[in-house]
């Protein structure tokens, strides 16, 4: 009764809210503030209690009481002795765990000691992604047992099977014997009584492909199904596998969703594990690490990413990862500074420390908007992964190129609304700096060893090379009858190819290039400075500089090969075929485009186009390098 009494209050005011805000619209219907989002969820203004249909559960069950959060910052090194300066670096200010990717230079057993002398296997984590270095594990574990500590090491160290596929199509190594080498791993490690997560799902790859939400979710454990079901064929148990996983998640910028995603995460391990036949009454939990993405990094103007990483480690934190590792912020530059390594460390201690976000578990539970679209994305992703695995799983799908077509369908999507300047990357696609000078380096691959053996790529053989010779030894591709090969996931950045243009423009002046367009205003400045401030903004984003003129002094133009007229509808009226004519004097190939709207100038100009502030301004950026000559590389 009680209950049936709230709810009748809240519809009363839920109605009074509706009258006041189509007040406010005019008459429009209220359904005009429901916004779709990417994931098509219907986004609605305002929720409240009704929402949840009283269908709201502890989440402590699924976190644990305590649950604590680990700072899996990413530590870059160049041989061992380096990396062993880096660890005792962060240790002193404070960092516990570690996130280590390409450590092709530790090789030998004397590598492991160098490296990891500073290490405390009793206090400190590591998390190693060893890439398709696969022979560091046994070389790894094998060590540690040596030194009586094997016991004691904690974290993370393995590879995601299916990361070479991805990304390259084809895999050196078969995924069967992948997944062989991945169980032999288990079970030594259950020998030995490892405490190692052994097993390794890269969902953020899927991030970095621009998938949304809902995709990230569906693709990441529909991928650990069938991880699952490979690893079980082999003998190892659902409960092993379960203590042995950890699942990757990027976390992107879009604050609520990324927190609802990252709970619906708990949500679809819960359905597997029952699904599994799992023993419920040990409330198995997912190992869930998340990291911050660089799909919305820019290379220019880097420091806006401090506010991009910040609100992403945030949503974080407030959903209840058990790692995080966050970015520094000129991470895309592929040369991170200390500083930006120093700030990266510090955003978690700030949400730690100061904002004491670690004493509450869930601190999201009861926001009426996050626990409805928990359920929602839950309950979608669930309905989808059940859909792919009725359809045969996850591999299948990949080979029929399905999966890679939806998520090229949905980065074509986010990227042109960026095109078309609907969603403002500041930095890059609105309000670039035009004096800035940005170098990436470019990114170097491991080295490739010239001591060929006969070695297998057989958990078991490598371990028994490794215990005579202390060192990895170089494993020959595996024997494949019939090679698997994919169309691979293409990984972009959002405005990659918006910075694109802003190198092929500064390479261009260097060699002498005029990489300039001119602007002639129409009237009095107050009327014509918003345009011109918005076409400005538009070619900064191309890295074209202007050469501003009345259109009553035009004594800079004969140079240019570009015009651009810019001022209100009536003042710009005043242009005539005579104008034109006497633009095109000294250039009869001059291009000339209008600032604003296709009814603002005739149609017997014989203008070169129209400008709109919704137009793909990256296709008319793209059009103008063509001009000027700024050759594509």
């Amino acid at each position: 009764m009680e209950e049936e009494q709230i709810t009748s209050v809240t519809r009363e005011k839920h109605k009074a809210w509706e009258i006041e805000v189509e007040k406010s619209l005019r008459g429009k219907p209220i359904e005009n503030l429901i916004k779709m989002s990417d994931e098509g969820i219907a986004i609605k203004a305002l929720y409240d209690e009704s929402d949840l249909y009283h269908n709201v559960t502890s989440r402590i069950h699924l976190l644990g009481k305590d649950h604590q959060l680990k700072i899996s910052q990413l530590i870059s090194a160049k041989d061992p002795q380096d990396l062993k300066e880096k660890i005792i670096y962060a240790k002193k200010r404070g960092q516990h765990s570690f996130y280590m990717t390409n450590i092709d230079y530790i090789e030998r057993d004397q590598d492991i000691v160098d490296a990891f002398s500073s290490i405390n296997w009793t206090e400190d984590v590591v998390f190693i992604d060893v890439g398709e270095n696969i022979g560091f594990t046994p070389l790894f574990f094998h060590h540690q047992k040596m030194q009586n500590q094997f016991k004691r090491v904690v974290g993370t160290i393995s590879f995601d099977p299916y990361e070479e596929l991805l990304h390259e199509g084809e895999s050196k190594v078969s995924l069967g014997t992948k997944m062989d080498f991945l169980a032999d791993t288990i079970k030594w490690s259950a020998a030995n009584e490892g405490n190692v997560r052994c097993l390794l799902v890269k969902g953020n790859i899927y991030n970095e492909a621009g998938a949304n939400a809902l995709q990230e979710l569906v693709f990441t454990f529909s991928q650990a199904i069938d991880l699952i079901n490979e690893l079980i064929n082999r003998g190892i148990s659902f409960e092993s596998i379960e203590k042995s996983l950890t699942i990757s998640i990027g976390v992107g910028s879009n604050f609520f969703m990324e927190i609802a995603k990252l709970r619906a995460a708990r949500d679809i391990w819960a359905s597997i594990v029952q699904a599994f036949g799992g023993n419920a009454q040990q409330e198995l939990k997912v190992n869930l690490h998340a990291i911050t993405t660089t799909f919305n990094k820019t290379a220019f103007d880097t420091h806006v990413n401090l506010l991009r990483t910040t609100t992403e480690s945030f949503s974080a934190v407030i959903a209840g990862v058990n790692e995080i590792t966050i970015l520094p912020y000129d991470q895309v530059l592929n040369q991170s500074s200390i500083l930006a390594e120093r700030i990266a460390r510090n955003t978690y201690f700030i949400l730690n420390e100061e904002s004491l976000l670690s004493k509450v578990v869930d601190p999201s539970a009861g926001s009426y908007y996050v626990e409805t679209i928990t359920k929602q994305l839950g309950a979608e992703a669930w309905e989808k992964i059940k859909e792919i695995d009725q359809d045969g799983g996850f591999l299948p799908q990949l080979k029929q190129g399905t999966i890679q077509h939806e998520l090229e369908k949905m980065r074509e999507k986010r990227m042109a609304v960026v095109n078309n300047r609907d969603k403002f990357v500041i930095g890059t696609n609105a309000y670039a700096l035009t004096n800035e000078r940005v170098t990436v380096k470019k990114e170097e691959k491991g080295k490739t060893a010239n001591n060929l053996t006969d070695i297998r790529p057989s958990f078991q053989e490598v371990l028994t090379y490794i215990v005579k010779e202390k060192r990895v030894p170089t494993m020959k591709d595996d024997e494949q009858k019939e090679k698997l090969q994919i169309n691979p996931i293409q990984c972009q950045r959002l405005v990659e190819h918006f910075e694109r243009l802003r190198f092929q423009a500064e390479k261009a002046k260097e060699k002498g290039c005029l990489v300039k367009v001119g602007i002639i205003t129409f009237g009095k400045l107050k009327n014509y400075k918003p345009s011109l401030d918005q076409i400005s903004g538009i070619l900064a984003a191309g890295g074209i500089e202007i050469e501003l003129t009345s259109c009553d002094d035009l004594r800079d133009l004969p140079n240019l090969q570009v015009v651009i007229l810019c001022g209100k509808k009536e003042d710009v009226q005043v242009v005539d075929s005579a104008f034109i004519e006497q633009l095109r004097k000294d250039n009869p190939t001059l291009y000339i485009y209008n600032m604003g709207n296709k009814e603002d100038v005739t149609d017997n100009l014989n203008l070169s186009g129209v400008i709109s502030l919704h137009d793909d301004i990256y296709q008319f950026l793209l059009n103008i390098h063509n001009i000027l000559g700024v050759s594509k590389e």
